[in-house]
């Protein structure tokens, strides 16, 4: 299954042949969805580009294209170059502001991460490469190397160096084209080692932990779509005691008297814990069973989840049964209750 990454000023795209997914932040909310490839799901995705953009990303567009046209008009002198354009396109990647490339960061240590991708492992993903061997700084080197080696060779082959640079600048679009081609080849390892270097320095950040989570929520909606085994754990026998948890998790200013957002992202963040955990959701509180370190871990990971979406209060009620002088669950004790009200 071949993915695709791609960062913008608010949050992160993964994609896939077959699905778009996005997590991106609004006023300090965490928002997300996933659609099937498609040109609705296209016009979606330019909409959330058109409206995170920044302002330099127009601006200089629009001077550039000034430059070429107005000086021919209205002073009667030659312009910039038309493949300027192509210049500004690629050098893009030197000219993100520090909030895309802190997502750029968390794209690429998502994808850098060996484990299970979960929110509750954050700190570890944190921690993982920075650098993404498939990152589009790759296509960024391969045109300006080509763009400066084929001019000079022009040049050497006694071309006007303007006429030289136009047509390598024209040209190198080809050798882009095929990057992904030479990154199989034996030029990967100058491209590799060139593209690590910019990732490190220039086109990325060390991500915060809201840049981390929209990258984490990106990619474990497309994954239970695509490809479930690295965001669950492969089932197997529990041995240790079991406890259960009784958890009720308060909002404190809210917009409505309405929590069924936050109760859904709570929801969310415990089917992460795939099979770690057994949890039941009723009117009032959510009964969670597992190991007792497990639990800890849950407990924490549940309570962050107002906060992350811009909740600046929470209030956690927990209670706790643990009993260690035989083996239960929340099933055997409600069969337990069942027998003896059948009797």
């Amino acid at each position: 299954m071949f993915v695709r990454g791609m960062s913008f000023q608010s949050g992160v795209f993964y994609m896939t042949s077959q699905y778009v997914s996005c997590a991106r932040h609004h006023k300090g909310v965490l928002h997300s969805w996933i659609e099937p490839v498609s040109f609705h799901t296209t016009l979606k995705m330019v909409k959330e580009l058109l409206i995170s953009i920044p302002a330099r990303f127009i601006i200089l567009p629009i001077l550039c294209v000034l430059g070429i046209f107005l000086p021919p008009i209205f002073l009667n002198v030659s312009g910039l170059p038309v493949y300027s354009l192509l210049y500004l396109a690629f050098g893009m990647h030197f000219l993100f502001p520090k909030s895309l490339r802190q997502y750029h960061g968390a794209e690429h240590k998502v994808f850098s991460y060996k484990g299970l991708i979960s929110k509750v492992r954050i700190k570890a993903i944190n921690r993982a490469s920075i650098v993404n061997r498939g990152c589009s700084t790759n296509v960024v080197v391969v045109y300006f190397t080509s763009v400066c080696l084929g001019a000079l060779l022009l040049i050497a082959a006694q071309i006007n160096g303007s006429t030289a640079l136009m047509i390598s600048s024209y040209g190198s679009l080809i050798p882009a084209i095929l990057t992904e081609r030479l990154m199989k080849a034996w030029p990967k390892i100058y491209i590799s080692k060139v593209s690590a270097f910019l990732q490190r320095t220039i086109t990325t950040t060390e991500p915060d932990r809201q840049h981390l989570l929209a990258a984490i929520t990106s990619y474990r909606q497309l994954a239970e779509m695509e490809f479930p085994h690295r965001i669950k754990r492969i089932k197997k026998e529990r041995t240790n005691k079991m406890a259960i948890v009784d958890v009720t998790i308060i909002p404190i200013g809210t917009e409505g008297p309405s929590v069924s957002d936050y109760v859904v992202n709570i929801q969310r963040v415990l089917e992460s814990f795939g099979d770690q955990i057994t949890f039941q959701l009723t009117p009032m509180s959510t009964l969670i069973e597992g190991e007792l370190p497990v639990l800890f871990k849950v407990l924490e990971a549940i309570h962050e989840v107002p906060f992350e979406h811009g909740i600046k209060r929470v209030a956690t009620n927990i209670r706790i049964d643990d009993r260690r002088d035989k083996k239960q669950t929340m099933a055997s004790k409600l069969e337990s209750v069942q027998s003896k009200l059948q009797s």
